[in-house]
């Protein structure tokens, strides 16, 4: 099959930040803690998390230099900072590793332009001019250069920390739970300017949080450290949602992630309305500085959904959300309820309460959620990653779904992720009509055939392929040349990018010859997709331990 090639580039190895080591502490002849460590960060933000004591802020200690490991060995764009066998140690001033803490350590007799320009004093004075003026402007704080910290507020100091701290061209930021003292708003607006910041520079940033929003708005990978060890590693929602890391599932705190769209801004009342995605579905959530039609993720504790069996009145100001009950689950002394309602909800019942005892599968329910149980987590649009694949047929509820099925499930197996991580890697396959009637379910034998492959059904909805879907499309694959041409006619800028799924063969309905037609086709599809998703993936790799 012919695929074009797809175009992205990774940053090379030799740039990134590789640490193997142990430190040990003693507190007296009985108690001690070590840390003990193995990981590559490559270029871009690596979150770490892990409860207090984990040994977080050690590690970007012993990077920095400023303690070192009982053994082992740091490098960085292959220069060596740490190599206890052959006894080097690059000193904290030579390592070009920067340092931002929590107390940020600003010089308070500085003003903000002498305190970023500090650490190019050994500079010529224009050139050292022309970096701090660049650098000032990229966090917005040109304004304020004439100021000292004691006149700017907290959001302007961290914006300085940052600055100072990056005007100096380092190797690797470590940033120590920089964000933790500041309101929503400025954290927002600082996590913005500091995405953009590592999208031009692509270095190796490790990012020591406990804020779920910042690990999913920053975060390409992600690190977890036990007692001083490291208990998983990889994309952050895989990281953190693995079932039996539980002390990790708490630092997340939510069990539903939905992709949505802003809609409407309601100042007054102090929350923006957004649409789920390939839903009508509307939920309030609180204000912040996202604009209309800006992509969002939404995350809600299960906890946090109040559930009610008849049509509740008199509310005010609460989501009401109505939807059938799928499944029950008894875990411990919870039940895990599972309501459809166009995308699947998990609510948690105490065991035993009225509510849970009187549940049963297929039951109407009502979900009420309060705006203020919404949780915004900014979209990522990471470099090439943001990459979208539709499968096109006439209906939407038979081919296209199942091959899109197939192909996340292949995409997920491949990057060693779960597939509802694939929203958050920005890499995914959904699918498209041609004479769709909005709304329609997949095809009983569609279900039928993906149960049989052991293929992770989504939740559908039918949709006819638009513009906006065109337009943001990698790659539109047809199941017949018919649909191919009637794509391309329809929008003709997406020539080159519309392709049959079979170069030779046109995969037609099999919907009036039975479930072994269907199967024949599943099988089908599924021989192709292996092959076209090595070409898809053939350029993005999961950051490994090393």
């Amino acid at each position: 099959m012919s695929v074009p090639a797809v175009p992205f580039s990774n940053p090379a190895a030799e740039h990134s930040l590789h640490v193997d080591i142990q430190k040990l502490y003693r507190a007296g002849s009985q108690s001690y803690f070590e840390l003990q460590v193995a990981f590559t960060a490559k270029p871009g933000v690596t979150i770490v998390v892990g409860h207090s004591g984990a040994g977080k802020t050690t590690l970007l200690r012993v990077i920095a230099g400023l303690c070192d490991p009982n053994s082992g060995r740091i490098m960085v764009a292959g220069r060596v900072l740490f190599d206890s066998h052959k006894k080097i140690k690059v000193e904290p001033a030579k390592r070009k590793v920067a340092f931002v803490f929590q107390d940020l350590a600003l010089f308070p007799h500085l003003t903000v332009r002498e305190n970023v320009s500090y650490g190019l004093r050994t500079l010529e004075k224009t050139a050292r001019e022309r970096k701090v003026t660049a650098i000032l402007d990229s966090f917005q704080i040109a304004k304020l250069g004439d100021r000292v910290p004691r006149e700017i507020s907290g959001g302007e100091q961290q914006r300085v920390a940052l600055a100072r701290s990056l005007v100096t061209e380092p190797s690797v930021l470590l940033l120590d739970e920089p964000l933790s003292s500041l309101d929503a708003h400025t954290k927002a607006e600082i996590i913005d300017d500091l995405r953009a910041w590592n999208e031009a520079h692509r270095i190796p940033v490790l990012y020591v949080t406990h804020n779920y929003e910042e690990v999913f708005a920053l975060g390409e990978h992600a690190i977890s450290l036990e007692g001083g060890k490291i208990s998983g590693q990889g994309v952050p929602i895989n990281v953190l949602r693995t079932p039996y890391r539980q002390s990790m599932a708490q630092l997340v705190g939510f069990e539903n992630l939905f992709e949505g769209t802003v809609v409407e801004i309601r100042e007054e009342q102090g929350t923006m309305l957004c649409r789920l995605v390939e839903t009508s579905i509307e939920i309030q959530s609180p204000l912040t500085s996202i604009m209309p039609g800006s992509p969002v993720h939404i995350g809600l504790k299960a906890d946090e959904i109040l559930l009610a069996l008849n049509h509740p009145t008199l509310l005010s100001a609460c989501n009401l959300i109505q939807g059938r009950v799928k499944q029950l689950d008894y875990v411990g002394p919870k039940v895990e309820v599972r309501i459809d309602a166009g995308v699947e909800f998990r609510v948690h019942l105490p065991a035993g309460s009225p509510e849970s005892l009187n549940l049963k599968r297929g039951d109407n329910a009502w979900m009420i959620i309060r705006p203020q149980s919404c949780y915004l987590i900014r979209s990522r649009r990471m470099r090439a990653t943001q990459r979208l694949f539709v499968f096109i047929c006439n209906r939407n509820t038979t081919r296209s779904p199942i091959a899109a099925a197939i192909c996340n499930a292949e995409i997920a197996r491949r990057l060693k992720v779960a597939p509802e991580a694939l929203a958050f890697l920005g890499i995914r396959a959904v699918s498209a009509g041609l004479t769709a009637t909005p709304g329609n379910s997949m095809d009983l034998e569609a279900l039928k055939v993906l149960n049989h492959l052991k293929v992770p059904i989504p939740v559908h909805r039918a949709q006819n392929l638009n513009a906006d879907l065109a337009d943001k499309a990698e790659f539109i694959f047809c199941m017949t040349e018919s649909q191919r041409l009637a794509v391309i006619k329809m929008f003709p800028e997406s020539a080159s990018k519309t392709l049959c799924l079979h170069p030779t063969t046109n995969l037609e309905d099999p919907s009036s010859r039975g479930d072994e037609a269907f199967l024949g086709l599943a099988n089908q599809i599924q021989e192709i997709i292996p092959p076209l998703v090595d070409r898809i993936l053939a350029p993005i790799e999961i950051s490994q331990p090393a």
